[in-house]
């Protein structure tokens, strides 16, 4: 969910995710776990890809939300809203 929040902001590629993960307080999020995100994510047809050729580098992949992405991320938010809230009640009473 969180991967796919971060593109829905806007298309993006593998390193600036990680680094906006890591800002946002996930340190732990390693790149491994963040690439093997995003391939399972455009296997389900949630993200598509690009590349893109770098002058300082090799071509970067650059990721974009579908509609079907922004369906799975409406849903997974709501699903995590009644996750936290129920949590919240259980923990302060």
């Amino acid at each position: 969910m969180a991967v796919l929040a971060v593109i829905a902001r806007g298309e993006t590629y593998g390193y600036e995710i990680l680094s906006t993960l890591e800002n946002a307080g996930l340190d732990g999020v390693g790149d491994a776990s963040v690439y093997g995100t995003l391939r399972r994510l455009e296997q389900a047809g949630h993200v598509s890809s690009r590349l893109q050729a770098s002058d300082t580098g090799p071509a970067r992949k650059y990721y974009s939300v579908t509609p079907d992405g922004r369906r799975q991320l409406s849903t997974t938010t709501d699903t995590w809203t009644r996750v936290s809230s129920a949590l919240e009640g259980l923990v302060k009473p």
